[in-house]
């Protein structure tokens, strides 16, 4: 019989869905969890890891069926993550659903239905915080509320708050009805996305909400941090799906080849188990092999024979690769060419863009009354090759009015992907993006990114540069700040020097969310070359902008000379363009510059004028801001009493405009205020209502430096055992967060504490990883201050061995920072300490002695040197332990 009639016989008879085979430990594992979850009303992560074609979408697939026949109250919410794919469309898809806006194309009717589920899930004015961030994830924009837009003003909150208030949305959400969030193919994620699934995996804490994610474990190469515990009470277990073993893959192959014949031979059951090494796509696609070469033969009738003489004819694959070579090649040369375009727009296509493709370069019909045969003929060819597995029709398509289709197999994507010519896939990939632009005229994050990459593949730069550019701004909008800076990285490079003014904007913006993201060296690249831009354009503003970020960047990281330099330049500029906005934020960067320095009357005259000019543009915002920059200035002057009135005028305006986050911060600095001068119970007053406030609006980071200071008061009080519990509370919400600095606050209080408690082991472990946390963010003033703390434990080890000169050296290294940036408070601090450590054996060693007394000579120098107005008493200055680092981490 003719091969090719047989491959059409076979073609008639589909193989049945895999059945389960050897899976039912894994299928009770999973089935337990999701009791569990619904028993105890608590969060709970599964990742199931296999490798390719090992079974893991089936599992998943027969534990839904049997999920939902068992307790069917789950509300299950699936999405896929897509090669190469947005890092936004995976959670947008997850939401979409959630929300019934999978076929709504109508944005207006869209919001309404968001609106009205959100509010019947919270039902509290708390609802429009939580339509704003959750808008944003959706690509719909929802007005900001106060809380909202002090965030987006609030450089070290803005990455967390969309991710808590996601987190407690689902929280909330889980209390009416449990919810299972399933993600399929999460090898593929990008990191952001990673990023956002861990961050619910480690992070809810409580509801019946279960997580289900399917990934190869090459996962596990990206983020070996995958499985780590977070905050929340979600636990995240791990599940292995090795191959089937020899008795389960023959179980496997009978049964397929059950669907066919009424009995198998042993033979045919040996040979497909022989080849496949137990892995189910393997397997059937070798069953599949038998019938397209004629081992099992279809006769007219419809009726199935076995002819074990062709079996070595049959050319089996020896591995799942040649079995993907032998499902291509089996095509036929109409559906090959379909596949192949189909294929080169990505894992997800439409039917509408391969007739886009179809007729790129064609010459339209004289009359076209809007029918086409074609779309017609497509559509039957894709049908037909859903029932072979090759692609799978969705139920619901991402374009609403357009039939959505997605690959079955992502390796036969891949393949048929690399079988068309560079400049041919080129071609389809600019008609996907033309065809897609055509019906997206609001695109949001999600597909601003599959249309820049469209552009990019497709050639078309510009283009490709303007949406890439866009995503950037919708990113950054949701606080994703590292996606961000992807976004504008690859805009800027295919935007070339085509439109200077666009480039401007976005090195600014780039800049800023770099710096956000702790790559301070790549954001003072950004800002150099937005200067040389403005410079080149003439533009004063913009280049008093660019001065203004270059030394806040540097003011960031301790270098304080170069922040003077850039800040005057800034002014200078602003002042020449009439910028009063600029002008009075450059009066305010300066003034924090000679706090930092310990110069407080200077502090106080330039913050003083910020306000004045703040006030006179009657920006609220900012004058509680002034208030707040000169409370810190006031407390490190020693002057508490003014300190404390700045802060409360700061708290009040904050209440009146609604102002949370900074509410809470005031509330923060009040309490720093009387903890400074001694009054421990009512700075803990303090600290717990702006914890209280905090935990309100979800805003981790500021319940971790509320932790943060509460700890400090507590081992201040000689209590360490309740500052380390406090401090690990700490450490824990700010794990995710990605502010190095507060973490190494965190961990120098925990190693104070243990240091008190007489546990120097961990003390030390503590200030290593303090200081380590330091380096990385180049965070020098901190640096210098956990290397003092370094020495102050290495000296408990006693004199003359390894842990003295530890300790010497660490003192000389703070030193040396404190130097280099000119802080001569911190300088003062360490040089007397050091001095001190050295007294302690100056009787027995007069080298020590003789550098002791120098060390306090320079003291006094450095004393003389700060303006009366600006010391704190000589007991502040002399004891650390009574007074906070400067800067404050929060503050």
């Amino acid at each position: 019989m003719d091969e090719r009639k047989n491959q059409a016989g076979a073609a008639g008879h589909p193989l049945p869905e895999a059945p389960i085979v050897g899976r039912e430990p894994q299928l009770g594992e999973l089935l337990e969890r999701a009791a569990a979850v619904l028993a105890a009303r608590t969060p709970r992560a599964v990742t199931v890891l296999g490798g390719a074609g090992v079974g893991k979408s089936r599992l998943l697939s027969e534990f839904l069926v049997r999920l939902r026949a068992r307790e069917p109250r789950w509300r299950v919410l699936k999405t896929q993550v897509r090669p190469g794919g947005s890092a936004l469309g995976p959670v947008q898809r997850l939401l979409k659903a959630r929300f019934g806006l999978l076929d709504v194309a109508d944005t207006e009717a869209a919001r309404a239905r968001v609106r009205e589920q959100v509010e019947a899930v919270l039902g509290d004015r708390r609802s429009e915080e939580f339509l704003h961030f959750l808008g944003a994830y959706l690509g719909l924009e929802f007005p900001g509320t106060p809380f909202a837009r002090a965030v987006e003003e609030t450089a070290a909150e803005r990455r967390a708050v969309g991710r808590a208030v996601l987190r407690r949305f689902l929280e909330l959400d889980a209390r009416e009805q449990p919810l299972l969030l399933l993600v399929e193919d999460l090898h593929y994620a990008p990191e952001d996305t990673l990023d956002l699934f861990h961050c619910l995996a480690t992070g809810l804490q409580e509801g019946p909400v279960l997580l289900l994610f399917g990934a190869r474990p090459e996962l596990l190469a990206r983020r070996g941090d995958w499985f780590d515990g977070g905050s929340g009470k979600a636990r995240h277990d791990r599940l292995d799906l090795a191959p089937l073993g020899p008795d389960e893959a023959a179980q496997l192959v009978e049964r397929l080849l059950g669907a066919w014949l009424p009995e198998v031979p042993e033979a045919l059951i040996d040979a497909a188990v022989d080849e496949a090494g137990g892995n189910p796509y393997l397997l059937r696609q070798i069953v599949r092999s038998f019938a397209e070469h004629g081992v099992v033969h279809f006769e007219p009738g419809g009726r199935a024979s076995v002819r074990l003489d062709r079996l070595d004819e049959a050319h089996l694959p020896l591995d799942v690769e040649q079995a993907i070579g032998a499902r291509i090649a089996s095509l036929a040369p109409a559906e090959r060419e379909l596949l192949e375009r189909a294929a080169a727009l990505g894992g997800v296509f439409w039917l509408g863009a391969l007739v886009a493709i179809e007729r790129h370069g064609a010459r339209p019909p004289e009359l076209w009354g809007g029918q086409d045969s074609l779309a017609t003929h497509y559509e039957q060819m894709l049908d037909d090759l859903a029932e072979r597995d090759f692609v799978l029709r969705m139920p619901d398509s991402t374009l609403p009015g357009e039939i959505e289709y997605a690959f079955r197999h992502n390796l036969e994507r891949e393949l048929l992907a690399r079988l068309a010519p560079p400049a041919e896939r080129r071609s389809h990939q600019r008609v996907l993006a033309e065809w897609l632009q055509a019906r997206l005229p609001e695109p949001d994050e999600a597909q601003c990114e599959m249309l820049a990459q469209a552009y990019e593949a497709g050639g078309v730069g510009h283009a490709a540069a303007r949406f890439y550019l866009e995503a950037a701004e919708r990113a950054r909008a949701r606080y994703a700040n590292r996606k961000a800076a992807e976004y504008f990285g690859r805009g800027l490079a295919l935007l070339g020097e085509e439109d200077a003014v666009a480039r401007l904007q976005a090195l600014h913006d780039h800049g800023d969310v770099l710096q956000l993201d702790g790559r301070n060296e790549e954001a003072l690249a950004a800002f150099q070359e937005m200067l040389q831009l403005a410079w080149r354009l003439d533009l004063r503003a913009k280049g008093g902008v660019a001065h203004n970020r270059i030394g806040r960047l540097y003011r960031s990281i301790g270098r304080l000379r170069e922040a003077m330099r850039h800040l005057g330049t800034a002014l200078a500029l602003f002042e020449a363009s009439g910028d009063e906005r600029g002008i009075a934020s450059t009066l305010d960067d300066i003034g924090k510059v000679h706090w930092m320095r310990g110069d407080y009357e200077t502090a106080e005259r330039f913050t003083l004028q910020a306000l004045e000019r703040r006030r006179a543009l009657g920006d609220d915002r900012g004058v509680a801001l002034g208030y707040n920059n000169l409370g810190i200035v006031y407390q490190d002057s020693g002057r508490f009493a003014e300190a404390l009135e700045a802060f409360q005028q700061a708290l009040e305006l904050r209440r009146s405009i609604d102002d949370l986050p900074g509410i809470a911060q005031s509330l923060n600095n009040l309490g720093t205020v009387y903890q400074d001068r001694g009054e421990h119970e009512r700075a803990a007053e303090l600290y717990r209502e702006a914890l209280q406030v905090a935990r309100r609006v979800g805003d981790r980071m500021r319940q971790a430096v509320v932790l943060t200071n509460l700890g400090e008061s507590e081992y201040r009080r000689g209590r360490p055992k309740e500052a380390i519990e406090v401090l690990r509370e700490a450490e824990r919400l700010s794990e995710g967060l990605g502010d190095l600095i507060l973490e190494g606050e965190i961990l120098r209080g925990l190693a104070k504490a243990h240091l008190l408690a007489r546990d120097e082991t961990r003390a030390r472990e503590y200030i290593d990883a303090a200081i380590d946390r330091f380096e990385r963010a180049g965070g020098e003033p901190f640096l210098g201050v956990a290397l003092r703390t370094f020495a102050e434990i290495s000296a408990e080890a006693g004199w003359g061995g390894e842990e003295h000169e530890r300790a010497q050296q660490a003192f000389e290294r703070a030193m040396a920072i404190f130097e280099q940036l000119g802080n001569d408070v911190e300088l003062l601090r360490t040089a007397e300490a050091y001095a001190s450590f050295l007294e302690r054996h100056a009787a027995s060693d007069a080298d020590a002695a003789a550098r002791a007394r120098k060390l306090r000579e320079r003291a006094e120098a450095i004393r003389g040197r700060l303006h009366e107005s600006g010391e704190r008493s000589l007991a502040a200055l002399r004891d650390e332990s009574t007074q906070p680092t400067a800067p404050r981490p929060g503050s």
